[in-house]
């Protein structure tokens, strides 16, 4: 079921799942679109990672 929702929206639920150590991987199509935003958006804010192989 297909259903647009905000962005505010998905990073919550996003955050949900990654706390309660659910994977990710049913949105993977959505996290590709939502990268894109970001680099259109807030591409020059900066994040600290921890990068894992």
């Amino acid at each position: 079921m297909k259903k647009e929702i905000t962005i505010s929206e998905f990073a919550d639920e996003l955050k949900k799942r990654l706390e309660n150590g659910k994977t990710v991987d049913c949105c993977k199509e959505e996290l590709i679109t939502l990268a894109g935003i970001i680099k259109k958006k807030i591409g020059n804010e900066k994040i600290t990672v921890n990068w894992k192989d």
